[in-house]
């Protein structure tokens, strides 16, 4: 008998209590991410505000002057405490002063506290910020030991050139690190740098130092100082050497991808989205040829490319953990069964072309009616209705119309992710083509459909089971149990979020667009010396 996590009842020796949520069940993700990393060095979804890599240069390179004696000293876990009560002042100022303000690193735990230090006259930082080896989870501003900087900021710092880490110390670099330091110290004034750095020792800020301190604010105007010139030149500088590609040449991608951001919100067509920017770039360069677009415009449609491909996947595995949840399957009766159902419902749309190969079915494909784009919104209503057997279709005529769309394209995907080192990357579109299409040119559609959820069923598992590695976490989303297909947690495909509202967030730190999302003057400036520069 087949068991599922709503039948056993205790006790009962198979069960197991390790199974986690995880939003790639296939395992093809990283191939997207990997992509915006490398057209957005030194970004990251959770690096929101640019003026935290100024704070943070700053603070290691105080940290580096202080002298050996002191006590945040002796270990990496004190210099953590160091930079942790930075954080923690850094919230309590914004919380108080700028309570609108998002993306501030200890917020709730500030808000969460504002009453009793009120009463108090002053925040005991080192109490809320400090941690050792015995401090309870939650009881601190930030459980990560090395605080946001060692969880969130540290790998763009690194990718930027401005800091390493040298046996778990964070320092700054010594060129690059130590003129960020400089330029940030330049927008403090004396008395704000040295009450700052005292408070920081003491452990406590009091309420009448939040007037002064108001210089270290994360919204404070910089954009005429040599702070903001130092952004300016960081983010428009080429992406340097660690970007260096196969052919030996230094990309300036993060560059052209600010230029392509700063287009379309100067675009006066109202109805443009801005976080579209990677479907306005793949719909672009299907129809140019790739020496008719800049690096970073190909590199978005890639990026996209991928993200239908792996939409299309999703979907098909979704609907086939919605009907293993629905009913009780042999490996042998799911593939017969969900394959009959399947083509059953293509044959309304495919018709006779149901018994072509699949080549020849793909260049039947009117792409007036088998539309790319259509069937991945398509999947959105097959996942609200439940369908199961409608999101399988759904998934696979997509994937067959995207390939359709970008067979002519391949080979400059197959170059640029070649030379930007993507190409051995888990799940990218080269890779998945070729798994579930262009290895079955020998099938005609029932057997393609057959051999497509076999190889996922094959995937996935392989995937989860590379995942968990040594540890214990059980990462299936269904299990294959004396033959019988027992349904764990069922998925929705998702897509991934390539770092575009940080950009934003950065355009409109440097005062380059407005809080309404539109150009600024310095915005306009900026955006026709890099056109003109083309």
């Amino acid at each position: 008998m087949a068991y599922n996590l709503e039948s056993y009842k205790k006790p009962f020796w198979a069960k197991s209590g390790n199974f986690v949520r995880g939003r790639d069940p296939l395992g093809v993700q990283n191939s997207s991410i990997s992509v915006y990393a490398t057209l957005l060095p030194g970004m990251t979804n959770l690096t929101l505000r640019l003026r935290y890599y100024g704070m943070y240069l700053w603070i290691l390179d105080e940290y580096h002057n202080i002298p050996p004696e002191n006590d945040f000293k002796k270990s990496v876990r004190a210099q953590y405490n160091f930079i942790r009560r930075a954080e923690l002042i850094s919230a309590f100022l914004m919380i108080n002063k700028h309570p609108n303000e998002l993306h501030i690193i200890g917020s709730d735990f500030a808000k969460r506290n504002i009453d009793e230090a009120n009463e108090k006259g002053f925040y005991d930082i080192a109490l809320g910020a400090d941690q050792d080896k015995n401090t309870e989870k939650g009881s601190v501003y930030w459980d990560y030991n090395s605080g946001a900087l060692g969880q969130y900021y540290a790998g763009s710092l690194f990718a930027l050139n401005l800091a390493e880490s040298k046996n778990g110390y964070f320092e700054r670099t010594e060129d690059y690190g130590k003129q960020l330091a400089e330029s940030y110290r330049k927008s403090l004034s004396k008395d704000t740098a040295t009450l700052f750095l005292k408070r920081i020792n003491e452990g406590k800020l009091f309420l009448d130092d939040l007037e002064l301190l108001d210089e270290i604010a994360l919204n404070r105007e910089y954009k005429d100082t040599p702070e903001g010139a130092f952004y300016f030149k960081m983010l428009l500088s080429d992406d340097g050497l660690k970007s260096k590609t196969a052919s030996q040449k230094i990309t300036s991608q993060r560059k052209e991808s600010i230029q392509i951001f700063l287009n379309l919100i100067n675009n006066e067509n109202e109805h443009i989205n801005i976080f579209e920017l990677p479907l306005i770039s793949y719909s672009s360069c299907l129809k140019k040829n790739k020496d008719e677009v800049n690096e970073a415009s190909f590199g978005w449609y890639y990026y996209y490319l991928n993200e239908l491909a792996h939409h299309s996947l999703e979907a098909v595995f979704w609907g086939m953990l919605r009907e293993m949840d629905l009913k009780s399957y042999s490996l042998e009766q799911f593939l017969y069964e969900i394959t009959k159902k399947v083509c059953d419902k293509s044959k309304i749309l495919l018709g006779g072309h149901t018994e072509y190969l699949i080549p020849e079915l793909i260049s039947k494909l009117d792409k007036e009616k088998f539309i790319t784009l259509n069937y991945i919104e398509s999947i959105a209503d097959s996942v609200k209705k439940e369908d199961g057997i409608d999101g399988i279709t759904q998934g696979i005529l997509a994937l067959l119309s995207l390939y359709r769309d970008n067979q002519h394209k391949l080979h400059d995907v197959s170059l640029y992710a070649n030379d930007h080192f993507l190409n051995t990357k888990y799940g990218n579109a080269i890779h998945i083509f070729h798994t579930y299409i262009e290895s079955s040119k020998n099938l005609r559609f029932k057997d393609f459909v057959r051999k497509f959820i076999h190889t996922l069923i094959n995937e996935h598992i392989a995937v989860a089971y590379n995942k968990m590695g040594n540890g214990e976490k059980n990462l299936l989303k269904f299990v294959l149990e004396d033959n019988y297909l027992v349904h764990i947690e069922t998925m929705r495909p998702n897509f991934t979020n390539p770092r575009l509202r940080t950009l934003l967030n950065f355009t409109q730190d440097l005062g380059l667009v407005s809080v309404e999302n539109k150009l600024t003057e310095s915005g306009i400036e900026l955006l026709n010396e890099l056109n003109l520069a083309e």
